[in-house]
């Protein structure tokens, strides 16, 4: 009986001590802790585009006619200047032959006109040369019978003289009637003579426009590729008719593409043509070519507060026109030291902390300038002066300041 009182006193007091250690005792807490992470931040934005290419044409009849030759079919692949279609060729070409003969006889007949011209200019001349000996024999004619007419007077000359001057003068007078009506036909036949010219001129000068229209629908007949392409699609069959204006194919150069997007206008002045970055991404996420933006449009649409990009599309995306595409446009990107982002903590005035693990395994804070956040993880801008500390990244949301720790995990020590 004594002894089963001496044990459960011993059993007891053992206890007691036992609560007594458990209650005095420190609290741990089990904590992962790693060093900063060297790796690439980048700040990103993700969207979708349409690719298109950069060189692309809706070729359209520029005659009507029938459609003789039809050389593009889809999908075949024309080099620069490469045959595509004809129209009415065989017709076009004889009105071209046509109208050049035309010409040889609008340049006859101006040159007659021309020529006739000259005879009646030199018939002009004659006749007025013909008018002034008739006005010089007129004035002799004229004094001869005034002499005559005195002498008569005073019985010198005979009646036969008199008469004689008389009619002389009267011939003369005739004379120079007929060289001034000879002057005025003359006159009239050259004025005649340089209304032919002009006409012959201005017939000559209609041969020669349709002579150019007749070219250019010949030129226009036969329709060749802007560019290096490949035939998208085809409106008409060989053989129809087709009116001008209307569509025959649609052509694109798959060699040169981009990609069409529109952004937030927020983004307008952080975006730099030749400079931005612009990562394309395939289905599982990963990055396969890396491009620039080429365009930015000069302005802001005021309805969407959105604006349009262009970005390159490079060869090894091995993407066609039409496909919607996923892009990273790259704002930002540096190499730098970071951590986990939930090891970032947010305290009051928007301070940012982390816990590290000291010599004593006590849980300490420091201050953290936080930069871009990328994939989960965090910049830390000031990691030149925590290069040596070691953060706690898991279980840091249940320690304060001096909480013991204890790791569960060490990494990259």
């Amino acid at each position: 009986m004594r002894w089963s009182l001496m044990l459960a006193a011993a059993v007891i007091f053992t206890a007691g001590c036992d609560k007594k250690v458990v209650k005095t005792g420190e609290k741990t807490t089990r904590v992962h802790v790693s060093k900063m992470e060297k790796r690439l931040f980048q700040e990103r934005i993700p969207l979708q585009g349409t690719v298109q290419p950069v060189e692309f044409a809706v070729i359209s009849a520029k005659i009507s006619g029938t459609l003789e030759k039809l050389e593009a079919s889809e999908g075949q692949k024309i080099k620069k200047g490469g045959m595509l279609f004809g129209i009415d060729r065989q017709i076009l070409k004889n009105q071209v032959v046509v109208k050049k003969d035309e010409i040889k006889v609008r340049e006859a007949a101006l040159d007659s006109a021309r020529i006739a011209l000259d005879v009646a200019r030199i018939n002009l001349d004659v006749a007025r040369n013909d008018l002034q000996i008739s006005n010089i024999n007129s004035e002799q004619s004229k004094r001869d019978f005034e002499r005559a007419d005195n002498l008569k007077k005073t019985k010198a000359i005979s009646d036969s003289s008199w008469e004689s001057a008389d009619t002389d003068f009267k011939k003369a007078q005739m004379a120079v009637k007929s060289a001034a009506a000879a002057v005025n036909n003359a006159e009239a036949s050259v004025r005649n003579a340089e209304a032919s010219v002009r006409n012959a001129e201005a017939q000559l000068k209609q041969a020669q426009s349709n002579l150019a229209i007749a070219e250019k629908n010949l030129e226009d007949s036969a329709i060749a590729a802007p560019f290096d392409c490949v035939v998208f699609e085809t409106y008409v069959e060989e053989n129809e008719f087709v009116s001008t204006g209307q569509k025959i194919l649609k052509l694109e150069n798959q060699d040169s593409l981009e990609v069409v997007c529109f952004l937030s206008a927020v983004y307008y002045n952080r975006l730099v043509p030749g400079k931005t970055a612009v990562d394309f991404i395939d289905r599982s996420g990963k990055v396969t070519a890396r491009s620039q933006i080429t365009y930015k449009a000069p302005g802001v649409d005021p309805e969407s507060r959105t604006f349009k990009i262009k970005i390159a599309v490079p060869k090894e995306t091995q993407l066609v026109s039409g496909m919607l595409c996923e892009l990273n446009i790259i704002l930002t990107e540096r190499e730098g030291f970071g951590l986990p982002e939930a090891a970032v903590l947010l305290r009051s005035g928007n301070k940012m902390i982390a816990y590290t693990v000291n010599d004593q395994k006590r849980a300490e804070s420091v201050d953290i300038r936080r930069g871009i956040i990328d994939e989960g993880y965090a910049e830390i801008l000031n990691a030149k002066e925590l290069a040596d500390k070691r953060f706690v990244v898991a279980g840091q949301t249940f320690i304060n300041n001096g909480s013991l720790l204890v790791e569960a995990q060490t990494e990259n020590k």
